[in-house]
Order: structure tokens, then sequence, then C-alpha cells
């Protein structure tokens, strides 16, 4: 099943809310050793695995037609928002950098367009910039960590991931993903070229949670206390010091669109 976890987090993530998987450890280490090429090599692998999977697609179910014409309304709503604005333009235009990691124009826009639209589907209030800016910074200090550590994403494992879902999509044919790319008014190579960044800063993420488990003992766990088997598990108090010591620019390009840091909320 973790196979549709991460296609549903990587896929369909602009209709879900995303749960904030919080558990709190001891003694954060601000230290690090520097990893051997071996080490890094181990964790790119294991990290692979857990997002590349055989799966048995005759077990994947399909919504009922009712949850199923929800979901292409809402595909649909958010294609028409990102046309013009997540473009393969915009995804040159840096508008922000963390710790020399860049957020462009195009990340700036998802975000925010994506955020709103799940905030009115599911009747809650509209994120400010300040929490979207801040959502695209705790993305993008993972990152940083990542590859600090050298175990950010190399070419060939999201050239991997990437036509994995490739498969996916070609095999299953998602519906909803088809009006998405339609409204966007993009083709599918445009639609993989555009979600590649986000693609990898999740793939980031996953290996920086491999390396938590395997070098800083971290068993994670969920609330009933059960081993948890995603590597996105993070808890928060490993995430706050990164965002202590951010750095954060923001470009003419980032303060043109009205972008500030610190943002007001």
């Amino acid at each position: 099943m973790r196979k549709l976890v991460i296609i549903l987090l990587l896929f369909i993530i602009t209709i879900l809310n995303a749960c904030s998987n919080v558990r709190e450890s001891n003694n954060f280490e601000d230290s690090q050793q520097p990893l051997t090429k071996a080490q890094i090599n181990e964790i790119i692998t294991a990290a692979t695995e857990s997002a590349i999977v055989d799966v048995d697609f005759s077990q994947i179910s399909k919504p009922n037609p009712v949850q199923q014409t929800e979901i292409n309304e809402r595909m649909h709503s958010l294609g028409e928002k990102l046309k013009g604005k997540v473009t393969i333009e915009n995804r040159n235009i840096v508008v922000a950098r963390v710790n020399g990691e860049t957020i462009t124009a195009s990340n700036w826009y998802w975000e925010k367009i994506n955020k709103i639209l799940q905030a009115e589907f599911n009747n809650k209030s509209i994120p400010s910039d300040a929490k979207i800016l801040n959502d695209l910074i705790e993305t993008k200090v993972i990152s940083s960590a990542a590859r600090s550590l050298g175990i950010y994403p190399p070419e060939d494992q999201i050239k991997a991931y990437i036509a994995d879902q490739q498969k996916y999509m070609e095999i299953l044919k998602p519906e909803e993903i088809t009006i998405l790319i339609q409204t966007w008014g993009i083709s599918e190579d445009k639609y993989f070229l555009l979600m590649e960044d986000r693609f990898a800063d999740s793939l980031a993420k996953i290996n920086w949670g491999v390396y938590l488990e395997k070098y800083k003992d971290e068993a994670q766990e969920d609330e009933q206390g059960y081993v948890a088997k995603s590597f996105t598990w993070i808890g928060d108090d490993r995430i706050k010091p990164l965002l202590e010591k951010a750095q954060v620019e923001i470009t003419s390009e980032g303060r043109q669109l009205g972008i500030s840091y610190p943002a007001p909320d």
C-alpha cells in the first residue's frame, strides 16, 4: 500500500489536506559527520526502494462515481488557475532562496493556488502568504539538509521516479490527471517537467528520513506506538532547528509578487 500512498502524495496532493506528522524526539544533534560514498549509496538505494516498488494495479480501487466527479471538478478548477502561472518560463524565475535552494515563481504559484483551493474546498480559512512562504521554506530547508549530507536526489533517482509515475499514469489512466493537464493547457511531457521540482523535494525528504532512521537511531512511531514505515514521517523537533538557522533571501522578482520575509500574517 506504500506505493499507493506515495502516488497519492505526489499526484493527488492537490485535492487532499496534508496532515502534519509530528513526533517528539530527544537530543537533536547540531553537528553531523560526513557520510561516506557507501553510506550515501545505501541511503539513496533504500529511499528509492521505498518509493518505487512493484504493485498489483488490480488491487488499486478507483473512486466511486460521486467521488470521481468531485475530484474531477477540483482538478478542473486547479488546472484553470495554474494556467499561465505555473509555466516553464516561471520555472526559470527565482523569487527566493533558502540556504541557496531556489524557490521559483512556478513553485510559489503552485503552492499558493493549491493551498487556497484546498482551503476553499474544505471550508477552511484561506492561508496567508506568510503561511504559504513558511511551508515552502520548510520544504527547502529539508532539501538543503539533504544536499549538505550529499543525499539530495541525484538525477538518476529523479528520472527513475518520474518513469515509474509515467508507467502508473499509462496503466491506470487517472481521468482527474488528464483533466488537470487539459485545463492547465500543457502536454503530459510538460506536466512531468513542471512537477520535477516537487518530485525532487519529495525524494529529498524521503532520503533525509532514511538518513535519520539509519544514522540518528530514530525508529519512527505513529500515534498508536507502531513503527511508521513512511520515511517522510519526520518530527517537528528535527525540522525546527533547520528553520531557526535558515538563510532566506527574497529576490526583486519575489518582491514584485508581494513576497516578503519575515512575512506579515
